[in-house]
């Protein structure tokens, strides 16, 4: 470190960073300051800060720079999906418009500016954009901001000062019992009919079904253990834990269980075709070969089906919302629907299907008074 006087009789500090790949040093310079106890406290505060960790400048950071370190230390701490999905809002939404501004001058009117353009432009073709999407572009630079006060690289988090776009939650959509039929008749012909009719026997999510094991599975009980799911990414397919991190054991029904069934048969007549070329891996749903299934060919497969089926969505994560659907109107209660459905609480089930849990309340508070309708007619005549 270094304090010099310049010509304009101003006095400045230069500090040592840290070296680069080939070894040299790398300086950065903090400003210049009116006096040199002001350059001396400067100096000494940075010491202070590098002995800790900290930036030694934080004022000459950009954002840019932030999000860059905050995702470095989210890539411990979440799934190689959820962090290219954090690297894809952060390069279309984030860095064109805030990423070469420096961090120590983000004040609260910059990002209200911010989500307002990205809202009216933020598109491809400078098009519109949802506020559900501003709203995760929003949830991301709050949680880097929110990271660098924690990191003393700011004395507070301007993002907390602006309302964050008003979004509608969209409701569940579960698919008709006709609609299911439909599906049905179009996907038992095919390979994908147990995979189908699991998915809407479990309600389990699609990484889920697809991370299945044969010893997942246990007949005698008539159980499933739900411990690992596959998520896909640009460098390929994973096996991580669920999304919640928690192993459940659901019960089979008759109808999972005639499906498993069918998969083992298939999965018989795979190997005899194959031969030698069949590499079992274990996995309940797999190729004709023997290898796992990547989620985006569950995806389109479904698709394919619900299309010709004629369907009203095409959507594979639906087949998750009929069963919840049909848990919750059959009287089954949220934690236990929590349960099969592997949600974190049975507040995040009665939150995504709130419209449902009212449907309930207002067929039982209808079931209530004809009961009580019944017993009082029944004692009027008894009298």
């Amino acid at each position: 470190m270094s304090v010099y006087r310049r010509k304009s009789g101003r006095w400045a500090v230069r500090v040592d960073v840290d070296r680069d790949a080939s070894g040299r040093r790398r300086r950065r310079a903090l400003g210049t300051f009116a006096t040199r106890k002001e350059a001396e406290r400067a100096e000494r505060e940075a010491l202070f800060t590098k002995d800790r960790g900290v930036d030694l400048s934080p004022r000459y950071v950009t954002v840019a720079e932030l999000l860059s370190r905050y995702l470095r230390d989210r890539a411990n701490r979440c799934g190689a999906k959820t962090l290219q999905e954090y690297e894809r809002i952060a390069a279309r939404y984030v860095l064109p418009r805030l990423g070469a501004m420096l961090l120590a001058k983000v004040r609260p009117a910059h990002i209200a500016e911010w989500q307002a353009a990205i809202g009216k432009k933020g598109g491809r073709d400078e098009s519109a954009i949802s506020p559900k999407t501003v709203y995760h572009a929003r949830a991301l630079l709050y949680g880097a901001l929110r990271w660098a006060v924690k990191m003393q690289l700011l004395a507070a988090n301007p993002c907390a000062a602006v309302d964050p776009p008003t979004i509608r939650r969209s409701e569940a959509k579960a698919l008709r019992s006709d609609e299911i039929a439909r599906l049905f008749e179009a996907a038992a012909p095919t390979r994908w009919g147990p995979f189908v009719a699991l998915a809407f026997a479990l309600g389990a999510r699609r990484g889920e079904l697809l991370a299945l094991r044969w010893p997942n599975i246990d007949l005698e009980r008539r159980t499933v253990v739900i411990e690992a799911s596959l998520s896909q990414t640009k460098s390929g397919v994973s096996r991580k834990g669920t999304k919640t991190d928690r192993v459940r054991t659901v019960p089979l029904s008759p109808l999972a269980l005639d499906a498993i069934r069918r998969q083992r048969a298939l999965q018989a007549q795979d190997k005899l075709v194959a031969g030698p070329a069949y590499v079992d891996q274990g996995f309940v749903f797999a190729d004709a070969l023997g290898s796992h299934i990547s989620p985006m060919a569950a995806t389109n497969a479904y698709a394919r089906l619900a299309r010709k089926a004629g369907i009203s969505s095409t959507r594979l994560h639906d087949t998750r919302h009929t069963a919840a659907t049909t848990l919750l109107v059959s009287g089954v209660d949220a934690r236990t629907t929590a349960g099969i459905l592997g949600h974190a609480s049975p507040i995040v089930t009665m939150s995504t299907y709130a419209h449902l849990l009212d449907e309930a309340q207002r067929e039982g508070v209808e079931r209530l008074g004809a009961a009580i309708e019944r017993c009082t007619q029944r004692d009027g005549r008894q009298s």
